[in-house]
């Protein structure tokens, strides 16, 4: 199959991983156009040598040449551009979260099933970090036997000279919207254990936590703070009847160990650079995108599974606000 002709729709902080990790497989991939409305996206485009800068999304939609898009936009823009891509008939990945409400996750399923022939995918880039699809894999292998409890944390003081966009689109009130919890660590514990079926919650002004019950019986917990004074976290933690999985930060490498006995004899997993601008993960998960393209299969994380993180995630954020528990409900 020919190369996939992309188009990036933003150029900030994970526009420009999705440039880097499509230019790390140029046998596969091209990034033919973007659509950047500023003027310091619009150098950046064209440093990269990109052929077409579109100000306008519609018209990039049009575009003939263009297969798939990678939107990068503003939280609240994910839904209607991917609702814009399917009913053109491209591809998409959209970043994380893939909507932002019920209604947005009602309308997205409607286009999925309307749309059946399109590739479209949510870019939970927790699922192309090595470590973690390492321990995904063992669970799968049944390793460590039936899974009862699994938790993440995601505590991250975002440097703002790292993600500028907190001092631009970031400080608009429709960006401070809570969808409950961390989404990245809800779904990567549903990635591992599956759908959940009843959340419950508490928060404060400097942590929230989140308790999960998956279908399979499992019981799940997430903690989320920005207030944290550490360098970036996101560990995974898994036990089953015949075993544990730990994954968590050393300096610099996420580092995974498997355990079977009581005795310190762990099996190594795969390690994971730290995450961020340009680390190879980006690499990996453009290059799923783009495979289940041309091989016509689902990507790694469909966009069917954003929506269901998202309304557990919602589901959490009724339990909190309502102090009790609430089942999550697919729309």
């Amino acid at each position: 199959m020919e190369k996939v002709k992309v188009c990036i729709v933003g150029l900030g902080w994970t526009g420009s991983n999705h440039y880097a990790g499509y230019a790390a497989i140029p046998e596969k991939a091209q990034v033919v156009a973007v659509v950047a409305r500023s003027e310091a996206a619009q150098v950046k485009a064209k440093s990269w040598g990109i052929p077409k800068i579109y100000t306008d999304f519609a018209a990039a939609l049009q575009d003939e040449q263009i297969d798939a898009f990678s939107i990068c936009t503003p939280h609240h823009d994910h839904a209607p551009m991917l609702l814009a891509a399917m009913q053109a008939g491209k591809h998409a990945i959209g970043e994380t979260p893939a909507c932002t409400n019920r209604e947005e996750c009602r309308q997205l399923r409607i286009a999925l099933f309307e749309h059946p022939y399109v590739k479209v995918a949510t870019g939970h880039i927790c699922r192309s970090w090595p470590t973690f699809a390492n321990a995904k894999q063992i669970v799968g292998q049944g390793a460590i036997g039936d899974v009862f409890y699994l938790s993440s944390n995601y505590t991250h003081k975002a440097d703002p000279n790292e993600y500028p966009s907190s001092r631009t689109w970031g400080r608009s009130p429709r960006a401070r919207f809570h969808l409950g919890i961390s989404y990245h660590s809800v779904d990567l514990l549903r990635w591992v254990a599956g759908n959940v079926e009843e959340v419950s919650g508490d928060y404060t002004n400097h942590a929230r936590i989140a308790v999960l019950r998956f279908k399979n019986g499992a019981l799940g917990h997430v903690y989320q703070s920005g207030s944290v004074v550490q360098p970036y976290s996101l560990p995974l933690y898994i036990y089953g009847l015949d075993g544990s999985i730990h994954c968590y930060w050393e300096e610099q490498v996420l580092k995974g160990y498997q355990h079977n006995s009581a005795e310190w004899n762990p099996t190594h997993l795969a390690t994971t650079p730290l995450h961020g601008r340009g680390s190879p993960e980006w690499k990996y998960e453009m290059e799923d995108f783009v495979d289940s393209i041309r091989e016509d299969r689902q990507p790694i994380c469909p966009l069917l599974e954003g929506i269901a993180t998202v309304e557990t995630c919602i589901a959490v954020d009724e339990a909190m606000r309502h102090g009790t528990r609430v089942r999550v409900r697919e729309e």
